[in-house]
């Protein structure tokens, strides 16, 4: 699949304010499945420096510098973005026995994938809700996550344009929550069972009659398969309708645009997202 995508970003400030260096993510990640075309970032004071880096986890990370004091800051980045996961279950776990928990890494795999295994958020409660959803499914490793995904799907959904993920505990305990709420959850439940774990921060195309926003979904690292997404949200597997922007083992490091400002004025957010689906002909 092809998609054409434009992600914009409308800041406005009461009074006019100083900005600090704004970190984004807006550019898509370049992938196995996943291949940008084209990518352009436009930003508004159009006085910005704007600096392109490639950030500890592999992502694209831009940062800006202002010179001037302003009353607004927009963001428009625009791609052209090329996924060819068309079949998400087109992966072997192996050793075989990686097909049932608890799964077994070399040590170089551990030691490479350390920040991937972090404990950290999984309380009785959440450590209880994995292995129940583990036990139900026999301890078969795909059907544990693939249970995962249905039991977190289940949960009430809501929309959240701003603000951190709250803790797995959290919204395991309220039963609902936004997607990256859940992606923290789901990540946090496959660490408990010592499966690392990462977040991504994203796009997801479900049809050009509703509403866009970002998504967020999760990627865990199986023996033989690799890195393979997981969407409770949509109760799926990544494939061609998810659009990578960035991972991390930190969701709050890939948060697509971060920065702060100095003075006395209040700030409100505008953010249009539109996906479009490309087709090409055969003769092109």
């Amino acid at each position: 699949m092809h998609y054409r995508i434009r992600h914009q970003l409308a800041y406005q400030y009461s009074n006019s304010v100083a900005l600090d260096p704004q970190r984004l993510y807006l550019q898509p990640k370049q992938t196995a499945f996943q291949r940008t075309e084209e990518f352009r970032l436009g930003i508004f004071p159009e006085n910005a420096k704007v600096v392109c880096n490639t950030d500890a986890e592999g992502n694209t990370q831009h940062l800006a510098f202002f010179k001037h004091p302003t009353t607004e800051l927009t963001l428009i980045a625009e791609s052209i973005v090329e996924t060819t996961q068309s079949n998400p279950f087109d992966f072997i776990l192996y050793p075989f026995d990686a097909q049932k928990l608890p799964l077994k890494y070399s040590d170089a795999e551990r030691r490479l994938l350390g920040a991937y295994f972090e404990k950290e958020g999984i309380t009785p409660h959440v450590e209880q809700f994995a292995r129940l959803v583990a036990t139900e499914n026999r301890w078969d490793t795909l059907r544990f996550l693939m249970g995962l995904n249905e039991a977190i799907h289940g949960f009430s959904y809501e929309i959240r344009e701003e603000g951190a993920p709250l803790a797995a505990d959290v919204t395991l305990g309220a039963r609902k929550g936004s997607c990256r709420d859940y992606a923290v959850l789901f990540m946090t439940c496959c660490r408990a069972f010592g499966i690392p774990a990462r977040f991504v921060s994203g796009y997801y195309f479900g049809g050009a009659e509703g509403a866009q926003y970002l998504h967020a979904w999760v990627e865990v690292y199986l023996p033989g398969a690799g890195w393979r997404g997981f969407d409770p949200t949509q109760n799926c597997l990544a494939a061609d309708m998810h659009i990578v922007l960035a991972t991390s083992a930190i969701p709050e490091m890939i948060t697509p645009v971060s920065g702060t400002y100095w003075g006395q004025a209040e700030s409100g957010l505008e953010v249009q997202v539109a996906i479009t689906p490309m087709v090409y002909s055969l003769n092109n």
